[in-house]
């Protein structure tokens, strides 16, 4: 298979569920809907080319939060694309793969949302969310320390 021109290629080495909380006592029970917060992290181990890109779900109704989703996809990256994009130690990573990361994490906290809810919360879903201006422009890391991070 030949590699394309403008493709980046990377892999999906692991998927992560970093916290995942319930407070039932802050669900009203006859309320479906949620304010729904999203953070999102992305770390890099520079030792194993690794690009770690996290969510953070906060489902909240007028009493607090009810529910806490911390999901993790981890890519690895073409050892040649890692290396193109490295300058005086400085890794820079595009926007757009960064997005497209993100996208497939979200998905992938959807999931673990699905399998991982209380019968109590059965109506609870993380809806379809447009996150293409969550990251905003291209991120830059040091790769000289041990592991970084930046959150968006």
């Amino acid at each position: 298979m030949k590699k394309k021109k403008d493709s980046v290629p990377f892999s999906l080495l692991d998927v992560t569920t970093e916290q995942f909380a319930v407070f039932r006592e802050n669900h009203e029970t006859d309320n479906y809907e949620f304010d729904i917060e999203l953070n999102t992290t992305v770390q890099i181990s520079s030792e194993q080319q690794i690009v770690g890109m996290l969510t953070k779900f906060s489902f909240s109704q007028s009493t607090g939060i009810v529910l806490v989703l911390e999901c993790g996809c981890h890519f690895g990256l073409d050892e040649d694309y890692w290396n193109e994009n490295i300058k005086n130690g400085i890794l820079n990573l595009d926007k757009g793969l960064l997005t497209h990361f993100l996208i497939l994490t979200v998905g992938t906290s959807r999931g673990v949302l699905h399998t991982k809810k209380p019968k109590w919360l059965d109506n609870m879903i993380l809806p379809t969310l447009n996150v293409t201006s969550v990251i905003k422009e291209d991120m830059t890391f040091d790769i000289t320390s041990e592991e970084t991070d930046e959150e968006e």
